[in-house]
């Protein structure tokens, strides 16, 4: 017989034995520091200097001093001594150190069970949540939902809940997969390069990419819907359609509207707050366009093409201005000032506009219709029939003939009649002035007054100042200059006496019967008192030219929603 158990060497009590008390006492001490076994580390290679009664320990590999050879052993401190337990397989303790179990596999000690610092380590490579896990699908979950909240618990939380993909270079994965039956019929996120994709599926194998964005330029591409970038293409929205896209801030600034939408170079800009808008050096007199660029930046410019730095690829123009000589009449019969700022009346944009090819030069007037601010001058193709500083034309300067009308660009007419002021003014898509038009369009200026002499040129006194009146005397409240009392401008209206039975006085395209005369308004530098926003003359016939006969042009306000 042996004389201990197989398993536990506890000594066995023999039949002949004297002092049998000792191998009882000697085996309970065994089962004392085995059973419940509980060890404080096993990180030691040496005995503690001052052990306590039933400490217990698993000796580190390396072990030194008392402790040599003892390696993987539970070193227990019993009676003044240590007692060593050689452990087998399976064989169990608790390590307060670790607050794990271990067990020992025949010749490891290991823990039982994964621990905090073993799962933060990586100790685990594959987790299963009710289904299996395996080398590909390293994390899977079988759950009618899934719930990733914010670290509200550790203490160390900041609020946010990130997850992040990483893929090993550009041309792999990473992103979702959406499946049905386990056939994939939607993806999201990178794949095969650094552009952000949607693509959808219907069978799995063949792909039809919804949504490209490129990573460079954020720029979206709708590859299979060409007829988005059809829409967004023109592009331009305003928060307030009954309204400018503008706001004047200063007598020199402006700035958009917030909630305005506008595309540029194929990219929709969205500018969600009132953006100012950059301004050059501005000179009195100049009509100015108001550029979106690519790059975001709002930029006013006095080139009809596209802003300095920029290109017409680069900008769009989306309005204008014009930054007058003086400031506008404030009310009945006060006249403007020479205090140079931007006109409020003569803002306009995309969809807030007249209805002429060029909206240069003109003011918008009551919220009706636009007024040139500027008498027509002689060269309406190259300068439009609105400049700041044009020679004006009248009987005197006759205009040259516009292209429209045969005109070489040399050749002029030979008078300045209501017949040729009309074909002038239409060669730009505008119309002479009727009389209510020019009564509203003229309130605020002088009355009753004229300037004294020939203004010659457009503007405040660019050839001459006015002899009785300065210029900006004569602006009105919408800011048309030389409004009054400078040229008797041809109306859009006929009166008084009719001419009698036919007469050939359309110089040879048609004859006339009982032509009324038409009328002509405001009066000249000379009429004193008659000038006027009223005054009005009805006994010129309409193919008669004289030295202050001039025009003006008008055209409806277009209005886009």
């Amino acid at each position: 017989m042996p004389d201990s158990t197989d398993r536990l060497a506890l000594p066995y009590i023999l039949a002949d034995q004297a002092q049998k008390h000792v191998s009882h006492n000697a085996a309970l001490v065994r089962l004392d520091a085995l059973v419940h076994l509980a060890v404080l580390d096993r990180d030691r290679t040496e005995p503690p200097a001052d052990p306590a009664p039933g400490d217990r320990h698993i000796v580190a590999a390396g072990p030194a001093g008392d402790w040599v050879g003892r390696a993987g052993s539970i070193a227990a401190w019993q009676d003044g001594a240590w007692l060593y337990l050689e452990p087998r397989p399976g064989w169990r303790a608790w390590s307060s150190a670790d607050a794990a179990i271990l067990v020992f596999d025949g010749s490891t000690w290991l823990p039982a069970a994964l621990g905090a610092e073993d799962l933060s380590a990586g100790a685990l490579s594959t987790l299963g949540v009710n289904t299996a896990a395996d080398d590909f699908n390293r994390f899977a979950v079988k759950s009618s939902a899934v719930l990733v909240s914010h670290d509200d618990v550790s203490g160390s939380g900041n609020g946010s809940v990130l997850c992040t993909f990483n893929k090993q270079a550009s041309g792999k994965d990473a992103g979702f997969n959406y499946q049905s039956g386990w056939s994939t019929r939607a993806l999201m996120g990178l794949y095969g390069d650094d552009d952000f994709r949607i693509k959808v599926s219907p069978d799995g194998g063949t792909f039809h990419e919804a949504l490209v964005v490129d990573r460079g330029s954020g720029r979206v591409a709708f590859p299979q819907t060409g007829a988005v970038d059809h829409l967004a293409r023109g592009l331009f929205v305003k928060a307030d359609p009954a309204s400018v896209a503008f706001t004047r801030t200063a007598p020199g600034a402006l700035e958009l509207k917030a909630g305005t939408l506008v595309e540029v170079a194929g990219l929709v800009r969205h500018f969600e707050a009132a953006t100012s808008i950059a301004m050059p050096a501005l000179a009195a007199g100049t009509d100015y366009a108001v550029y979106a660029c690519a790059d975001g930046a709002l930029r006013a410019d006095p080139s009809p093409v596209a802003p300095a730095g920029y290109t017409a690829a680069t900008s769009r123009m989306i309005g204008g201005f014009h930054y007058a000589a003086g400031g506008n009449a404030t009310g009945y019969n006060t006249g403007g000032d020479a205090t140079p700022q931007i006109n409020p009346y003569s803002l306009w944009d995309l969809a807030w506009r007249p209805a002429c090819p060029n909206p240069r030069g003109m003011a918008l007037v009551a919220g009706r219709f636009w007024c040139d601010i500027y008498l027509t001058g002689v060269n309406v193709d190259a300068d439009g029939s609105s400049r700041y500083g044009a020679t004006i034309a009248d009987g005197s300067s006759p205009p040259k003939v516009p292209a429209m009308f045969g005109g070489d660009g040399t050749t002029t007419y030979g008078s300045f009649t209501w017949f040729e002021a009309t074909e002038l003014l239409h060669s730009v898509g505008k119309t002479l002035l009727d009389y209510p038009d020019f009564v509203v369009a003229s309130f605020g200026a002088k009355e009753g007054v004229s300037r004294g002499n020939d203004p010659v040129t457009t503007g405040f006194a660019t050839t001459n100042a006015g002899a009785t009146n300065a210029d900006q005397a004569l602006t009105s409240k919408w800011g048309i200059v030389q409004a009054v009392g400078c040229l008797w401008v041809w109306a859009n209206a006929f009166g008084g006496p009719y001419t009698a039975g036919w007469a050939d006085n359309a110089k040879g395209r048609g004859q006339t019967y009982q032509q009324p005369n038409a009328g002509l308004l405001g009066a000249h530098w000379s009429s004193g008192v008659n000038a006027g926003s009223r005054a009005s003359t009805w006994n010129s016939a309409p193919w008669n030219s004289n030295s202050p006969f001039a025009a003006r042009g008008r055209a409806e306000h277009l209005r886009r929603r």
